[in-house]
């Protein structure tokens, strides 16, 4: 008879016309423990609050009878003993029509105006697929950024994924915006994940208000929302990426940062009972950050989508777990120093620091000889900086010293500019 029952229950589970529904067994540290049987890892659950509000959740790990539930939203007004229903499938996102000069946050919604159906596009997974191999394609044509020292130096090609790496205050912010308005691409897309309210208003009043912004997407999460919603709203931005690349669209997608994403995703982590082994991140937050970047690339069909995504580094710590992991899995990276940016170079790039990895995809002979004399005259430069620095050195005593200081003189004034301001 129990067999029997149970057959019924799985069968009734499996009907799209039966409501699945389970009870709320505990609310602990922002996370939701649901009593309920066959849920699936990533399904939409959602959750009447006594203010009559609706608390949309994911499952982010399944036991026997148990499930745990991470929210998208506030869970005021939830408590124990209350259902949760669950949908029985996984998340989608609708993309607009026209999203460009729109701010949308997590769940692809408007912030400051709503829409329709009418304005609905197409309806896709939230969660991607991994991209074939066969789909792929080699990184080629160089952008141009209007400043030298990418351009000369450090070259972002489309389908590159960059990193820009950075403490707090040496320009990180200003160099994504500069790098997201000089690159020419049919579709840009600025994602913002916990980032503070005032830098997107900001951000929306300089670069959608006061500018006629038809190809340019900004998709905000800021520093309250859940930890469910931040890591959405990178899918949501991939999502609209892609949707344009398969169009054989270049697209340009800027992050910032990849570091509260990480942040967001340990948070999930150790929510569901995973240990922070990898000196403090869980093994899942590196794995699933993988799959992100994985995303981006050139394609077959002529599409792309370049990536430029900011790792904020603690307390200057180039080495720390995150900023590690992510100058192995990207084609470059871009190192911000708080040194160079005290002597008043902007954008602050240490030069020996950053690499590209396909600048011999993208620059001919002539341009790599170029590049190894300047990198040449910084590096002659930074064995003598403590012996010229502190008067050691006499001016005209060594033909080469003085070639090296004017070199470097020669070459800052050169690079550490922006050519369309």
């Amino acid at each position: 008879m129990k067999f029997k029952c149970d057959t019924l229950i799985d069968s009734m589970k499996m009907s799209s016309s039966v409501a699945c529904y389970g009870k709320i067994l505990s609310i602990s540290g922002g996370f939701i423990e649901v009593a309920h049987h066959g849920c699936i890892v990533g399904e939409s659950v959602i959750i009447k609050s006594l203010r009559g509000g609706t608390v949309h959740c994911e499952v982010v790990s399944s036991k026997t009878e148990l499930c745990l539930l991470s929210p998208l939203g506030p869970i005021i007004g939830i408590s124990v003993g209350e259902y949760a229903r669950f949908e029985k499938q996984l998340p989608k996102v609708n993309l607009l029509r026209s999203p460009f000069g729109k701010v949308l946050n997590g769940y692809g919604d408007c912030w400051f105006h709503g829409y329709s159906e009418s304005d609905i596009e197409i309806e896709r997974e939230v969660y991607p697929t991994q991209i074939p191999l066969r789909d792929k394609d080699s990184v080629s044509d160089i952008f141009r950024t209007c400043c030298p020292l990418f351009d000369k130096l450090l070259p972002i090609g489309r389908g590159q994924k960059l990193g820009i790496f950075s403490g707090s205050g040496v320009g990180k912010s200003t160099l994504l915006n500069n790098l997201n308005n000089n690159i020419n691409c049919d579709i840009k897309i600025f994602l913002m994940i916990g980032e503070r309210s005032r830098e997107a208003v900001d951000f929306y009043n300089k670069y959608i208000v006061d500018e006629a912004n038809d190809h340019l997407i900004l998709i905000v999460s800021v520093t309250e929302d859940t930890p469910s919603m931040k890591r959405r709203a990178i899918y949501t931005a991939l999502a609209y990426a892609k949707f344009y690349a398969e169009q054989g669209k270049n697209v340009l997608l800027t992050i910032d940062s990849i570091t509260r994403l990480a942040h967001s995703l340990r948070e999930l982590a150790i929510s569901r009972g995973e240990l922070p082994v990898a000196k403090g991140y869980p093994p899942s937050v590196f794995s699933e950050i993988s799959k992100i970047v994985e995303q981006c690339g050139a394609f077959r069909n002529g599409g792309s989508i370049t990536s430029v995504m900011a790792v904020l580094v603690d307390g200057d710590d180039f080495n720390d777990p995150v900023s590690d992991f992510m100058r192995g899995i990207l084609d470059g990276h871009i190192i911000l120093d708080r040194k160079v940016s005290n002597f008043g170079l902007y954008p602050a790039i240490n030069i020996l620091q950053s690499r590209s990895r396909i600048i011999s995809d993208l620059f001919n002979e002539d341009r790599l000889s170029y590049e190894r004399l300047v990198r040449s005259v910084y590096s002659k430069y930074e064995e003598l900086y403590d012996f010229i620095n502190t008067g050691m050195y006499i001016k005209g005593s060594n033909v080469d010293i003085d070639k090296t200081i004017e070199n470097k003189i020669l070459f800052d004034e050169e690079l550490f500019c922006w050519n369309n301001h």
